[in-house]
């Protein structure tokens, strides 16, 4: 699961660093200089996540969560992330008048983004299990 979820938020944090580029090049006045820190933000907390996750896998039983604990924890990191997102959001808000429209929403956009990956790289082994069990 930790393989999966890093790969697929290097892919998400590739495709972004492809956007920017673009954005850049074709687009210059939707671009500002924290773009960057918004793909490096996510790209961490998505790998401390993956950890997290990793230490709550059953490996012998298809990478199933196996302690109630896990839930606690990940929405734990899940509150965190969200107020790490505000927070920067806030924090750019606060020191730039130019393009606050273009990071809070590019923020937004890759904090749902990141949610869906982590809800279908969690939920999905879970959901395998359970339709194996209906079908024995």
């Amino acid at each position: 699961m930790r393989i999966k979820l890093q790969t697929l938020t290097t892919i998400v944090c590739v495709a972004g660093i492809l956007l920017g580029m673009a954005c850049k090049k074709w687009f210059p006045e939707y671009w500002f200089d924290w773009y960057p820190i918004i793909l490096v933000a996510y790209w961490l907390m998505e790998m401390v996540i993956s950890f997290i996750l990793e230490k709550h896998e059953d490996k012998e039983n298809g990478g199933l969560i196996k302690d109630k604990a896990f839930m606690r924890n990940y929405m734990i990191v899940k509150m965190v992330k969200m107020f790490v997102t505000l927070v920067l959001v806030a924090i750019y808000l606060g020191l730039y008048k130019e393009h606050q429209g273009e990071f809070a929403g590019s923020a937004i956009a890759f904090y749902l983004i990141n949610l869906g990956i982590e809800t279908y790289v969690v939920t999905a082994p879970q959901k395998d299990n359970r339709m194996k069990r209906k079908v024995s």
